[in-house]
């Protein structure tokens, strides 16, 4: 009898064929979503490079100019293909924080805002609000025969990324 209840005991403890079907049929369903987003060739390392400058400065630049209730820019150097971030408009005296320089074989096309307005030369400038928002913008850089447009939104924290050139 002691040995039919340890056989008894053992076979509970067992997965059946139904659950193991099941947990490898959604293991599956999660690795084909996951796995086309881990592709290492959507993004080159100088795209992710920049696109990663691009969207934590966005949104710590928001999240600053509420904490310091202080009027905070993103600065578009498009003769020197740069970019950084200051506190107030630029001028002679201002401190350039967080520089980066596109990398090679990047250029700055142009900023685009909301209104419809768009600045191709000399330094755009994108204000981030003590009140929580910015200025609606996209910003467009070539990279050889891609484009890439960054869409800074009003009121969220990240930024959307297009694979074309995208206008408002």
């Amino acid at each position: 009898m002691n040995r039919f209840r340890a056989l008894k005991y053992c076979n509970n403890q067992a997965f059946t064929l139904i659950e193991l079907i099941v947990v490898i049929s959604v293991i599956s369903v999660l690795l084909a979503f996951a796995l086309p987003r881990l592709d290492a060739s959507f993004f080159s390392d100088k795209e992710r490079k920049l696109s990663t400058w691009i969207l934590l400065n966005v949104k710590s630049l928001k999240e600053q100019a509420v904490q310091e209730q202080a009027l905070l820019v993103l600065n578009i150097d498009f003769d020197n293909d740069r970019m950084w971030s200051s506190v107030g408009p630029m001028t002679e005296e201002t401190p350039k924080a967080n520089e980066i320089k596109l990398p090679s074989g990047y250029e700055l096309r142009d900023v685009q805002f909301a209104n419809k307005e768009k600045i191709s030369s000399g330094v755009a400038e994108i204000y981030f609000y003590q009140k929580g928002y910015s200025d609606k913008a996209l910003i467009h850089i070539k990279e050889d025969n891609n484009q890439y447009s960054y869409l800074i939104e009003s009121f969220l924290p990240h930024v959307k990324i297009f694979e074309e050139y995208i206008e408002f």
